[in-house]
């Protein structure tokens, strides 16, 4: 494998893993305590970081060896995960986003190292040290400081019964102490065997396939008709398993461009927070319908316009928290996302608890803006009232 081959594999892996990072990173806020999610979050930083100090992209591997430390702590439990540090370990996955994006464009890793992102995720790894030095020096160590100070000792098995297993009709293999795997590595292993049942594929190549499949099923509808005209039973046989194979080619090959929707809402709970956190409000988002499937060209069309949408639900929609708890609210606001199949077609909806639309007010703005005559407004439904708001730089605010 070439040299740029390999850095195509780290950028595709390692804008997947950042993907992953927004949305786990967002779900450590509310449950800090979640000890696999924090090693989860710690192991994608650290293969990140080793790889790209592999193949010399230094100011990655800064910015990425200052995370790795902060989250070093956050996994051995010195530190708990809070939303400042939240925010900086997100501030660090956008820095790497951005890095990868100038490492496609030009092969390197930008001019740019972070020195404030990395100034403040060094400060962020001492923030705890005084607090737990004051507990460490009152409270007697834990089990897990003391299982780490006191050597290990065999176990005596001496004396426990004998018991039977029935052993596969396979020459014996006989594993070394060494080679017992743990439960984490156990994990490792089964990742690794079930991503080596995929492949990736460029979307170039499944459109050729598609093409292909397009003529064939064009190729196969003129072998029907010809067929037909013809008493030829075993030209009409042939023909008739043609078509079955080419209907289930298509099919299959179809199937390969559709992606779940939920890979485009994965980074809605990260775009919440941001909005939410910049407004002073409290959000909670819910998701329902994550594995319905689109096809990836729609997918990527309808991106854009959900991320909108779901910006415009927390900045405008929903009230701050001391004006819903007025309104008899709860002081967070739920953001929910649905999607679902009807009628051979698939539905989107976005809805939020908020104050919803004021109807007067979008009629007046449009009056205002020339957008329709004083008559118009007066003669148009809620409805059509409320679509005004999809015109392009239509704005209340």
């Amino acid at each position: 494998m070439s040299d740029s081959d390999i850095v195509q594999d780290f950028l595709v892996e390692s804008y997947e893993n950042l993907d992953r990072l927004d949305r786990d990173l967002v779900g450590l806020e509310k449950n800090p305590k979640d000890k696999e999610a924090l090693a989860g979050v710690f192991r994608t930083i650290h293969t990140i970081k080793g790889t790209c100090g592999f193949l010399g992209f230094n100011k990655l591997e800064k910015v990425a060896h200052v995370g790795e430390n902060l989250l070093t702590r956050l996994r051995d439990g010195q530190l708990t995960l809070n939303p400042e540090i939240t925010t900086a370990l997100l501030g660090m996955v956008d820095a790497v986003r951005q890095m990868l994006k100038e490492i496609q464009s030009t092969g390197r890793d930008g001019e740019v190292d972070y020195p404030e992102l990395r100034e403040t995720l060094t400060r962020l790894q001492g923030s705890g040290a005084g607090d737990a030095g004051r507990v460490s020096a009152a409270a007697p160590p834990s089990p897990q400081a003391q299982v780490e100070a006191q050597p290990l000792e065999k176990p005596d098995v001496s004396s426990l019964p004998p018991k039977k297993v029935d052993l596969p009709a396979v020459a014996p293999v006989l594993a070394k102490q060494e080679d017992v795997l743990t439960p984490q590595q156990a994990l490792e292993s089964k990742a690794r065997d079930t991503a080596s049942e995929t492949i990736r594929v460029g979307v170039n190549l499944l459109d050729k396939l598609m093409t292909l499949v397009g003529e064939l099923v064009l190729a196969r509808n003129q072998l029907l008709q010809f067929s037909n005209t013809l008493e030829d039973t075993s030209l009409q046989a042939v023909s008739q398993r043609m078509n079955l194979i080419a209907t289930e080619l298509q099919e299959e090959v179809m199937k390969t461009r559709m992606q779940p929707i939920g890979n485009v809402w994965s980074q809605f709970p990260r775009t919440v927070r941001d909005v939410a956190l910049g407004c002073g409000k409290e959000v909670g988002i819910e998701m329902e319908g994550k594995e319905t499937e689109l096809d990836k060209t729609i997918i990527e069309a309808i991106k854009d316009p959900l991320t909108h949408l779901v910006r415009n639900s927390v900045d405008h929609g929903i009230e701050l928290p001391e004006a819903r708890v007025k309104a008899g609210k709860d002081r967070a606001g739920r953001l929910i996302l649905r999607a679902f199949h009807e009628g051979g077609q698939v539905n989107i909806e976005i809805s939020d608890d908020g104050a919803g639309l004021n109807g007067e007010r979008i009629r007046q703005k449009a009056v205002e803006r020339g957008v329709i005559t004083a008559e118009q407004a007066a003669r148009m439904t809620e409805r059509e009232i409320f679509n005004l708001i999809f015109l392009p730089g239509f704005s209340t605010a």
